[in-house]
C-alpha cells in the first residue's frame, strides 16, 4: 500500500460502501478487519475500545460485516459460510451495554449512546504502513482477497433477503437522506438520535423493547451459526442488519440493496 493511499484511507472514514471505486474498501482496510475476523477483535483491550466506541465508526462497521461475509467461505449452520458470526458476538455484547442504560433521565441516557473514544480500524490506519510482501492469514494475496471484499456480492444477496423486514423500522432520517419515505415504524438510529431534537423518556422505553428484541434474536443467529444451533427464523436473519443499521445508521445497506439505475 502505498502512502496516498494510505492518506486517502484516512480520509474515507464517513464516505459510505457502496458498488464504487469511489468508496471500494482499501488493502489496508480488508488486511486489518480480516486481521480481527480471524481472532485479533478477541484481544481484551480492543474489545474494551470497542465497548466504549459503540463499535467501529460507520465505515468499517459495515466493512468489518462486509469482510467477514464476503471472505469466510465456510462455516456451520445451514448457510455454511458467508455469514456474520463475529459481528453477531460483538454486537450482542454492545446492545447489552447500550440497554443497560436506558431506564433513567434523557440527558444521562443520551449521553451513554454516545462514543468515547476512536475506532480502532482508523487507528490502525494511521499507524506505519506494513512493508515488504504482506501475508495474511492462511497465506491469502492480499490483493485477491480485496478484489473478492468489494465485489459485495453475498452481503448484497443478505440485504435483499431481509429487506422486507428492516425496511420497516429504518431511521426516518436515514430514508429521507437516500430519497426514500420513512417507514411507518420507524426508529431513529443512534446517530440521529444523539444529533436530532432530545427524546422523550416514551421514545428510550420503546427503544430499550426494540434493542431486547433484537438482543435476544442476534442471540440466536449467533447459535444458527454452530453445530447444534436451531435453523434462523427471517426475523433471526434480520436482526444485524437491524443493529448495524441501528448503530451506525442505514446508508449502506439502502444503498446496496437498491436496484441499479
Amino acid at each position: 500500500m502505498t502512502t496516498s493511499d494510505r492518506d486517502a484511507s484516512t480520509l474515507r472514514g464517513t464516505e459510505i460502501l457502496g458498488p464504487s471505486s469511489d468508496a471500494n474498501l482499501l488493502p489496508e482496510e480488508v488486511r486489518i478487519l480480516w486481521d480481527f475476523v480471524h481472532g485479533d477483535i478477541m484481544d481484551g483491550t480492543t474489545r474494551r475500545l470497542l465497548l466504549a466506541n459503540r463499535g467501529m465508526c460507520t465505515r468499517h462497521a459495515w466493512a468489518y460485516a462486509t469482510v467477514e461475509i464476503e471472505l469466510w467461505h465456510d462455516g456451520a449452520g445451514a448457510r455454511g459460510g458467508h455469514q456474520p458470526f463475529d459481528v453477531s458476538v460483538l454486537y450482542t455484547a454492545l446492545l447489552d451495554d447500550v440497554r443497560s442504560a436506558l431506564h433513567g433521565r434523557p440527558k444521562a441516557m443520551r449521553r451513554h449512546l454516545a462514543s468515547d473514544g476512536i475506532c480502532v480500524v482508523c487507528v490502525d490506519l494511521k499507524g506505519p504502513a506494513p512493508t515488504g510482501i504482506i501475508v495474511t492469514h492462511a497465506g491469502m494475496d492480499l490483493a485477491e482477497l480485496t478484489v473478492e471484499a468489494n465485489r459485495m456480492a453475498y452481503i448484497a444477496e443478505w440485504f435483499t433477503e431481509t429487506a422486507p423486514l428492516w425496511s420497516r423500522v429504518v431511521c426516518a432520517r436515514c430514508a429521507g437522506d437516500h430519497g426514500e419515505a420513512a417507514p411507518e415504524a420507524s426508529i431513529r438510529c443512534r446517530r440521529h438520535l444523539l444529533a436530532g431534537a432530545p427524546p422523550e423518556p416514551t421514545e428510550f422505553a420503546a427503544l430499550a423493547s426494540y434493542l431486547g428484541r433484537l438482543q435476544r434474536e442476534l442471540s440466536r443467529l449467533t447459535a444458527s451459526m454452530t453445530q447444534s444451533g436451531a435453523p434462523a427464523t427471517p426475523a433471526v436473519d434480520a436482526s444485524w442488519v437491524e443493529t448495524l443499521g441501528w448503530f451506525h445508521g442505514w446508508a449502506f445497506p439502502l444503498t446496496l440493496s437498491s436496484p441499479l439505475e
